[in-house]
């Protein structure tokens, strides 16, 4: 009697499950392309776990069956351009994967999972491209209706129920190609022209980018624009995001109202901003998000008002993190492994695509809570010094972090808890405070003074110009907020001031003469001295300025850009003989191959300059990069320094 009961509570909860599941399910589709691959791992939050798949294999778009939770499918990516027509799927919610093959050839792009035998696929390539369906499981593929043909792009296609269908394609014969089905797919029809706004010039569609709600579907394009259907496909009307044209964008929705775009790019790291709509999709404002926004995939996290997941897997920011705000601020998850796209059933349930390796894994199980509870930290930060807002200072409290503003203040959601709060900007000293706590629900404000380091300026060099005239330049100091002017030193006693960096010391004395700069921050605290350069001028009996000795003085500017219409003005390279000699002056790339001959001649004593365009030998420009140049006096004198070529 009590195994009877104990299975009927069972069902019963199994039962209940999946009706919370069916209330709150929808479809966000999203094709992932490789741009990186890792080592095996098990990141935090995450269960790595072996999606069938070859090393090198990564699991692109996932999509869970719409008649059974437990069922998965997903397909896999080879790299940035390439999708294969290679599947896996899983009957235990993704804790075993057995892989396939679509026996139509490279270009399946997206999946729709029906139930473990039942599962729809898009083939995009040739001919034979279309819409195409497995009843065994994968174990073969055949092409339902004549929706699509030789001449045209499928993207997507998505199911509202059993009967009712949708598939979107590129423009043909001047209008979209977009289909519905009343019968589960058996037959196709194309929507009416008049039905679907016209496209723009040379605008199309995106492999597998398209969001659903109920009846309500939305598929961005390369143009900026997001199309929404409220019908289920039958009629469409198009919106302009704030992006603007010249993006490609997609839409993800939490419900028929509230929804964000995102810019669709394979190189979609860490980014700042997001639009945002609160009508379906009518109108889009431009947010800057706090925290750090992973941007390359989104999706909607189901039973929940607004939570989005982001992910990316690109170099410059991999990782993931999540919003419970509608987008507006965001907690990370992972930072620097490569998540791919992501789908879930709730805040604790949800599954993302990685890269396979020679030990397995590829599909990564999600084990944590995107419903834990959070709270906010705000402040401002300032110098120490003089009050003022600083700009950019990075605030950091365990895995989340952000970015001060133009008017030195913060904000950012976390998890409750116990942190260490460091705040660090270039040119200033790092400020750490611990055992700050966060709240549920509260705000803890923490105000942040920091201490300018007051950088000097950088590689001072000079020039001695005609007979006594000494020309020093400088670069600004690193980081430099707050810097005003600098003080110009000779011999240690105040020689100018100024804004530039550069001075001209007209009508030097015959003499030895240490020169050196200083920075001057808000017109009043002076940082440390640059380096000191030593000068010497001697006049001989004729009057003429004499170099003391042999030297390879320097150059300047550098770094350099030689571009435009100052391009050849170059660099100048700045040298002194102290008596007549046979000079070589020669310019070097960073491998140490000879690039450009400046001076292969006999010079008299005295000071020299020669010029660099940055072109080689043949008068072809170089790339940017570090550059050596050599110079030789007689058998007695070599030298070498370094410079940047910038463009």
């Amino acid at each position: 009697m009590k195994k009877v009961l104990r299975f009927s509570l069972v069902m019963l909860i199994l039962f209940s499950a999946l009706l919370v599941y069916a209330k709150h399910y929808q479809k966000c589709e999203l094709i992932s392309e490789r741009t990186t691959s890792s080592n095996h791992f098990r990141p935090d939050y995450w269960i790595d776990t072996d999606s069938g798949f070859s090393s090198g294999k990564g699991v692109g778009q996932i999509s869970i069956a719409m008649n059974d939770p437990s069922v998965l499918w997903a397909h896999a990516i080879d790299n940035a351009t390439s999708i294969l027509d290679e599947f896996t799927m899983s009957v235990d919610s993704g804790q075993t994967w057995t892989a396939g093959t679509f026996n139509e050839g490279d270009g399946l792009s997206q999946l729709f999972a029906i139930n473990e035998n039942i599962c729809w696929a898009v083939f995009n390539t040739g001919a034979d491209q279309g819409l195409y369906k497995t009843v065994d499981g994968g174990a073969t593929w055949a092409k339902q209706g004549t929706a699509y043909g030789g001449y045209s792009f499928a993207n997507v296609i998505h199911f509202f129920n059993d009967n009712d269908g949708f598939a979107q394609g590129d423009p043909v014969g001047g209008y979209y190609e977009l289909y519905t089905t009343t019968n589960g797919g058996d037959s196709w029809t194309r929507v009416p022209e008049v039905n679907i706004p016209a496209p723009t010039t040379g605008e199309y569609g995106i492999t597998g980018n398209y969001c659903a709600v109920g009846d309500y579907i939305w598929w961005g394009t390369n143009k900026g624009r997001i199309f929404r259907s409220s019908d289920k496909g039958y009629t469409w009307e198009v919106s302009m995001t704030a992006f603007g044209p010249s993006e490609t964008v997609n839409a993800v929705f939490a419900d028929e109202l509230n929804g964000i775009v995102y810019r669709s790019y394979l190189n979609m790291g860490i980014e700042p901003i997001i639009n945002i709509t609160d009508n379906g999709g009518v109108t889009w404002s431009q947010v800057s998000v706090s925290g750090n926004m992973y941007a390359r995939y989104f999706a909607y996290v189901p039973g929940t008002i607004q939570t989005y997941v982001g992910s990316s897997s690109d170099p410059t920011g991999s990782g993931a993190s999540y919003s419970i705000d509608g987008g507006y601020s965001w907690i990370t998850l992972n930072s620097g492994d490569p998540i791919q796209s992501s789908s879930w059933i709730d805040t604790e349930t949800g599954w993302a695509g990685t890269w396979a390796t020679a030990t397995g894994g590829g599909m990564l199980i999600f084990d944590g809570n995107l419903g834990a509870s959070v709270g906010y930290i705000s402040g401002t930060v300032t110098d120490f010094d003089t009050s003022t807002p600083i700009e950019g200072a990075t605030i950091t409290l365990g895995s989340f972090s952000t970015t001060t503003n133009d008017e030195g203040a913060y904000y950012l959601q976390l998890e409750v808890g116990t942190y260490t709060l460091t705040c660090e900007l270039e040119g200033y000293e790092s400020y750490t405070q611990e055992n700050v706590e966060i709240f549920e629900d509260e705000t803890t404000v923490v105000d942040i003074q920091i201490q300018n380091l007051y950088n000097p300026p950088q590689d001072l060099t000079y020039l001695v110009i005609g007979s006594s005239n000494v020309l020093l330049s400088y670069q600004p100091p690193v980081g430099g907020f707050g810097l005003t002017n600098y003080n110009i030193y000779r011999n240690e006693a105040f020689l100018a001031n100024t804004t530039n960096t550069f001075y001209t010391d007209i009508g030097v004395p015959p003499g030895t003469y240490t020169y050196y700069v200083t920075a001057l921050y808000f017109e009043t605290y002076e940082s440390i001295p640059s380096n000191e350069v030593i000068v010497e001028i001697v006049v001989n009996a004729n009057g003429i300025l004499t170099p003391i000795r042999t030297e390879l003085i320097g150059n300047n500017p550098n770094p350099f850009k030689p571009s435009g219409a100052v391009r050849s003005l170059g660099t100048t390279i700045n040298f002194s003989l102290k008596e007549a000699d046979y000079v070589t002056l020669e310019i070097y790339n960073i491998k140490g191959e000879k690039v450009r001959d400046l001076i292969n001649d006999e010079l008299e004593a005295s000071f020299h300059t020669a010029v660099w365009d940055g072109n080689d030998n043949s008068g072809k420009e170089l790339s940017s990069g570090v550059y050596f140049y050599k110079m030789k006096a007689g058998g007695r004198y070599t030298s070498t320094k370094k410079m940047i070529l910038m463009k």
